[in-house]
């Protein structure tokens, strides 16, 4: 198994739980970035939180610099907005997880839209996505990655909901 599908697949662990917060929250509240990192099968999770989500997300990205050298996997979750060129609609909610695997030179990024409404119900909205050296591959090469993301869902105790909230 290669360091990047490994890196997926914690990836896809790491995002199912942000999904598993993010799906407890009320409308309007903010996940708290957080990073999941794991060394000879120990995880840990740690929480940056901050005055602001951009500074807890900066102190998040930092982290990567303080553990890379000594883990084997370090993944960072976090809530933020998406839009596309051109796209003239309103930018939506995504969960984005940066992760990685000791043996890789970059990170990989999965993000994921989402929707809470005023009651309080969480949906996964459209399909994750897969960012490799800053760019989507095609469709054919993000539903191959996907199934491999979706093993690391899976993992994650309650990656079952996955189903129930996607759209």
């Amino acid at each position: 198994m290669s360091a990047f599908d490994e890196a997926l697949r914690f990836g896809g662990l790491v995002m199912a739980h942000a999904a598993y917060v993010a799906s407890d929250l009320r409308h309007g509240e903010l996940i708290c970035p957080f990073a999941v990192i794991e060394t000879d099968g120990v995880r840990e999770i740690l929480t940056f939180e901050s005055e602001s989500q951009v500074e807890a997300i900066e102190r998040g990205k930092s982290s990567f610099a303080e553990y890379k050298d000594v883990v084997t996997f370090w993944a960072l979750a976090r809530e933020g907005l998406l839009s596309y060129v051109g796209d003239l609609g309103p930018k939506r909610d995504v969960l984005t997880v940066s992760g990685w695997r000791s043996g890789m030179e970059e990170e990989i990024f999965l993000q994921q839209c989402f929707f809470r409404d005023e009651t309080g119900r969480f949906s996964l909205t459209g399909s994750l996505e897969i960012v490799i050296h800053g760019m989507i591959p095609s469709e054919a090469i993000q539903t191959k990655l996907r199934k491999t993301v979706m093993e690391g869902v899976e993992r994650h105790p309650q990656g079952g909901r996955w189903k129930d909230w996607s759209e």
